[in-house]
């Protein structure tokens, strides 16, 4: 939800260095992956994925930047990494489905559109 309330303010329009951006911010670098949904503990981290990456793609593009350093200091192009995890989860009919269940991921119209969103926001704001 970190995702969620990044995008919130940058969409309020509050200014980069305002606390609660830059507290958002470190969080999402110390955070950063796609393998699961960052910070949800054990077995729930794969819960709730294809929102995740919905937002994810939603809050990034919204910021503005191409490119997002780790805590490790690596540098990701977020649309690169979101693209390619989101092809290698494609099932052999297009759609995705999320196979961890909760908030009904396991229904592939509502996930493959969370998908279809996200790529939508990579290509649309390059």
């Amino acid at each position: 939800m970190t995702y969620a309330g990044f995008k919130s303010y940058i969409y309020a329009k509050l200014d980069r260095n305002d606390p609660r951006v830059q507290a958002a911010f470190k969080w999402i670098q110390e955070h950063y992956t796609l393998d699961t949904n960052p910070n949800m503990p054990g077995e729930q981290s794969l819960q709730g994925l294809y929102y995740f990456y919905q937002v994810f793609a939603q809050a990034l593009a919204a910021w503005g930047e191409p490119t997002i350093t780790d805590a490790q200091g690596k540098v990701h192009n977020w649309r690169e990494d979101l693209v390619r995890k989101l092809v290698s989860l494609q099932n052999k009919d297009g759609s995705w489905i999320n196979t961890a269940d909760r908030w009904y991921e396991s229904n592939p119209a509502l996930v493959s559109a969370y998908s279809v969103l996200a790529l939508q926001t990579v290509l649309k704001n390059p």
